[in-house]
């Protein structure tokens, strides 16, 4: 897709359903993302960027605030999912809980997911409770890709370091995808590096689903 496709297609973007349990999951046969990372990271925010709707995410100011998955369908072609941040301190025990256990269901019954893009804020780096995602990703088989965000608020030095710390620390993991993104939803970074990313997984999948192997006499 060129950049004028690339924005009518994730335009066409609309909220499919939110759930607050495995059983609430939509059942539906088509490829699927999903967007994971701290509270306050910028999740919504970047779902808004990449689809060009300021509003089909909620975003907030309150960390923890998101506790529902919400999906998001594309022309019947692609899902994307928004998943509760984690890692609010302040959130209760059993808050907490809930939210991994929510994850966990989520993460081993979506047979279609075929990436998980874990957004990292670059003025933090990544932290323990991302490892965590990452170990538990890289148990149950299922890829990942990290997005830097808010790059706009650090400098060009502090992003190099911050990118190459990344690249190290994510290459052990089998589940890693070997190529860090870089993003500011404020400032429309790094938007059309993600969209390619999404075309490629769209047409891999698309491939996968309706190319089968030639009869042989």
């Amino acid at each position: 897709m060129n950049e004028n496709k690339n924005l009518i297609f994730y335009q066409q973007a609309e909220h499919y359903t939110a759930a607050a349990d495995i059983s609430q999951f939509p059942i539906i046969n088509l490829p699927e993302v999903c967007f994971a990372g701290r509270s306050n990271v910028g999740k919504s925010s970047l779902i808004n960027s990449i689809c060009s709707k300021r509003s089909l995410a909620r975003t907030s100011n309150t960390p923890g605030r998101t506790q529902l998955i919400h999906f998001y369908n594309i022309k019947n072609k692609l899902f994307l999912s928004d998943l509760p941040g984690y890692g609010y301190a302040k959130a209760p025990k059993s808050k907490r809980f809930e939210w991994i256990k929510l994850m966990e269901g989520y993460f081993k019954n979506r047979s279609n997911l075929s990436r998980v893009f874990i957004l990292i804020d670059a003025r933090r780096g990544i932290k323990n409770s991302d490892h965590e995602l990452m170990d538990l990703l890289n148990i149950i088989a299922v890829n990942f890709q990290c997005i830097l965000t808010k790059i706009d608020k650090i400098s060009s030095t502090a992003l190099r370091e911050v990118t190459e710390s990344a690249l190290s620390q994510t290459e052990k993991y089998a589940a890693s995808f070997p190529e860090i993104l870089q993003s500011s939803s404020n400032k429309k970074i790094g938007i059309d590096k993600i969209h390619e990313c999404l075309n490629l997984i769209l047409n891999i999948n698309n491939c996968l689903l309706y190319t089968s192997p030639s009869p042989r006499d």
